[in-house]
């Protein structure tokens, strides 16, 4: 494993094997097996003379690679698990992403994507149009790269061959990474195989470790530079503070580290949520936005008036990261549409789907435009500093202790459950059920934010008010979808087809026949709400509260 530079030169005797496929495409998954070994030389030497039955190992090239590597000062791809290398290549050079992955065993398998560039510099990474430089734009935002470090590397190669063909490239390295007056020294070397190969190269990798003493490595070449730099990335969310919830916490304190836990969540999908590749980095980022939002609110009577102010502010955030998430739920119903539906009804909904991507495309560029303004970065360094402080010892209301405040808010999200709910009747209209999930919503947070304190009968409880919003959310669902089809129907029909305007009917009434199915359930969610989870929640609230004051006294 490579060794950290202390002020002097540091030779790092390792080696990785790595194993190539022929020309791979832009985007494609890098499989490598990576081992130490005591010195190149010898491992060169073993490569030459290789007579492995089924195998032919031949010398390749020597190439001179000169790599930079590059990140935003606040760290942002290495947040979202990306390292970005700029390699000079001839007259040009290439950009290259890779993700970061554990490496098991020896191998590691990560996402690679590579995109010619004209200039090997940061202003040519800045004008780069492809598939690296759009992923670099959506993750970092306005924020510009700088240079971590560079890393030169002397690399020698074989071709590795079976019975069936190229089977991939072995790589060894030479490797040197300056650091001010200093330079760190790496033997290494780099063999890469597509998955389909991992098999044909099994075998050959097998007698090779043994063979040439090798021993499986974790670290990376990126990871070793940045030992031997002395750099120390920022982690995905900042350190804001306790996060943990006692029932010996005042009301303040135990808000803040509710505060606390979910702004991390909400930091750490944000990277996920610009770069746009996992929906579920957008919808973890948004339930994270609505829980600060509802912790806010049911701690407002206890935390300082300044709290309002970012509250309006989450709701500004919540409402662009919405606005995506509704259409990436919209196109993931694609595939439940055209279920049933003949090939024609099927591609009849192409129509649709293209309107949807449109839409889902502008709400994109709406957000990343949220994302990367300056209203955002100074609530983003405001909200840091307030968690960071902590609740005001001076606010007396946040002193309560959470024992006397905890039952009250429970009670009242309970109050209006029941106010909402008592008369609802499967004719109800749809607005009905839906301003019942919101308050189940908001119980079911409370139950989560208090959950640590009160234990099996406030999670117990929590179920059954889970059960109840998963109906309802599934019935506001359907009216979802029921409400899209007929506006695009209304604001587009003149330019549908009629087959799309009938497949969309026939998907509205799906829709509007399981609203029914839903609604029909309903009391078997609503009567369990009503009966001894409840009332035991409540006599263990009370109790705990009773000899809490008894404590104090």
């Amino acid at each position: 494993m490579c060794v950290s530079l202390q002020c002097q030169c540091v030779t790092a005797a390792a080696s990785i094997m790595t194993i190539v496929s022929a020309p791979t495409p832009a985007d494609h998954l890098e499989v490598e097996w990576q081992f130490d070994a005591e010195a190149i030389e010898p491992v060169a030497t073993w490569l030459r003379a290789a007579a492995i039955p089924g195998y032919t190992v031949t010398p390749g090239k020597t190439k001179e690679l000169a790599d930079r590597y590059l990140d935003t000062d606040d760290w942002r791809l290495h947040r979202a698990r990306f390292t970005c290398r700029l390699r000079e290549k001839g007259d040009g050079a290439e950009l290259t992403i890779k993700g970061m992955a554990d490496a098991k065993g020896g191998m590691r398998s990560r996402r690679e994507v590579n995109e010619p560039i004209a200039h090997a510099t940061v202003e040519g990474v800045a004008a780069a149009n492809g598939p690296c430089g759009v992923m670099i734009r959506h993750i970092a935002g306005t924020r510009r790269l700088r240079e971590l470090f560079a890393v030169n590397t002397r690399r020698q190669t074989f071709d590795l061959m079976d019975e069936l063909g190229l089977v991939g490239e072995i790589a060894l390295d030479e490797t040197s990474i300056p650091h001010g007056d200093a330079t760190a020294h790496l033997a290494r070397v780099e063999v890469e195989v597509p998955a389909d190969c991992v098999d044909r190269a099994r075998r050959f990798v097998d007698v090779f470790v043994a063979a040439a003493n090798l021993s499986p490595v974790e670290t990376s070449k990126f990871e070793a530079a940045l030992l031997a730099t002395g750099q120390h990335p920022l982690p995905a969310a900042p350190q804001l503070g306790p996060t943990q919830v006692e029932a010996t916490m005042t009301a303040g304190e135990v808000a803040f580290a509710i505060l606390r836990k979910q702004f991390g969540a909400f930091l750490t999908n944000e990277a996920g949520t610009r770069l746009g590749e996992d929906v579920e980095a957008l919808h973890d980022m948004r339930v994270a936005a609505r829980r600060l939002r509802a912790a806010m609110s049911a701690f407002s009577t206890v935390l300082p008036a300044a709290m309002e102010r970012l509250r309006a502010e989450f709701g500004w955030v919540a409402a662009v990261l919405g606005e995506v998430r509704d259409l990436d739920v919209q196109l993931e119903r694609m595939t439940e549409w055209r279920e049933g539906l003949s090939a024609d009804q099927a591609s009849a909904l192409d129509a649709i789907e293209a309107i949807l991507h449109a839409r889902w495309l502008l709400g994109r560029k709406r957000m990343l435009v949220a994302l990367d303004s300056r209203r955002y970065e100074r609530f983003v360094e405001r909200f840091t500093a307030t968690l960071r402080r902590g609740p005001p010892r001076s606010f007396q209301p946040g002193q309560q202790p959470i024992l006397s405040v905890a039952p009250d808010l429970l009670r009242k999200r309970y109050r209006q459950l029941r106010k909402l709910g008592d008369p609802i009747r499967a004719p109800s209209p749809p607005e009905e059920y839906h301003t019942l999930r919101i308050a189940a919503k908001k119980l079911r947070y409370g139950l989560e934010f208090v959950g640590p304190i009160y234990g099996k009968a406030a999670i117990t409880f929590s179920a059954r008010v889970t059960a109840l919003q998963d109906v309802l959310g599934l019935h506001q669902d359907a009216e979802v979808a029921v409400d899209t089809l007929r506006e695009i129907a209304i604001g587009r029909g003149r330019r549908l087809s009629p087959e799309t305007i009938l497949a969309m009917g026939a998907i509205s009434e799906r829709y509007r026949i399981h609203g029914g199915q839903l609604r029909a359930q309903f009391p078997s969610v609503w009567k369990p709400l009503l009966g001894r989870d409840w009332s035991a929640l409540v006599k263990d609230m009370d109790a705990r509260e009773r000899r809490a004051r008894v404590r104090r006294q």
